[in-house]
């Protein structure tokens, strides 16, 4: 089946996509049945639902082969392959625009942020589990992707680089089971000992980006737990750009704890960003 392009505006009625290039290309919105599609013209577009309503009565059901059930209705077994031309994934909000769509998983880092907060303020300190792993993943994403706090059911190869993550043929979960068994269930890591709290946390980090198990936002996932494990020590929380300051040494500490379990190269980027954080923070308080 060939890829189609999806289009959705939150003013429409539902999801819409559009078939075929050029002069051959034509856009259809899911009709109110499944399997049933019908066209609008571009001039109508944005109207009032019981005018999307009528319009969807006067429709017959387009034969194309590219047609494909509504990600809406069943987006676990649709929802991944259907990306815009520039990779944007199906959202809620109906963004086609990287811009736009940046600003709202910023908003999300937000929102995550607050989020952990509350959990450092607890009187007991919180260990890592799948499940909150999951809560973080839905309060980044839930207002964006229909995916938040699930786990990816596609393979994935993000930029130009050689790095992938198949999807394992058990799925996901197994990984986090043994990731909950190996690692989380040594925390709450409480320790006056810097070196080995950014050894916690790089490991912890590593691992869920080696897994990569949701379908959009690892890497903020990663960094907001790590964040937890930083302020659980009484440690200045991370920005997530942080990560881009020093890309090539970012992307060898992923792959050396992905391929190697080497998380020395990814503790001492912690150390430094927390070194750099704190002087900021001097700075600023002076």
């Amino acid at each position: 089946m060939t890829r189609v392009v999806w289009r959705w505006e939150e003013k429409d009625l539902g999801f819409r996509f559009r078939s075929g290039k050029g002069k051959q290309a034509a856009e259809y919105y899911q009709a109110r049945s499944a399997g049933e599609y019908y066209v609008v013209p571009g001039a109508q577009r944005k109207l009032a639902k019981e005018r999307m309503d009528e319009l969807a009565s006067w429709a017959n059901r387009p034969t194309s082969p590219r047609i494909v059930a509504s990600p809406w209705r069943d987006y676990d077994r649709g929802w991944d392959w259907i990306v815009t031309e520039d990779g944007i994934c199906l959202n809620w909000a109906g963004c086609l625009d990287r811009e736009e769509i940046d600003r709202r998983e910023d908003e999300g880092v937000q929102r995550a942020m607050e989020l952990v907060t509350e959990f450092v303020e607890r009187a007991e300190p919180l260990s890592l589990t799948v499940h909150l792993i999951r809560q973080v993943h839905i309060e980044l994403m839930g207002p964006i992707y229909p995916f938040a706090g699930e786990w990816r059911t596609a393979s994935l190869h993000k930029g130009d680089g050689p790095t992938k993550w198949p999807l394992p043929p058990g799925g996901i979960q197994p990984l986090m089971d043994v990731l909950e068994r190996d690692v989380f269930s040594r925390s709450p890591l409480i320790s006056d000992d810097d070196e080995r709290v950014f050894d916690h946390a790089s490991e912890v980090m590593n691992e869920i980006l080696a897994i990569h198990p949701f379908r959009e936002g690892n890497g903020r996932t990663a960094f907001i737990i790590g964040n937890l494990i930083l302020m659980q020590n009484d440690m200045l929380p991370l920005a997530d750009y942080e990560r881009r300051t020093d890309e090539a040494r970012y992307f060898a500490a992923c792959e050396a704890g992905r391929i190697h379990k080497d998380y020395a190269p990814f503790a001492r980027l912690l150390a430094e960003w927390e070194d750099r954080a704190l002087a900021g923070w001097r700075e600023t308080h002076d």
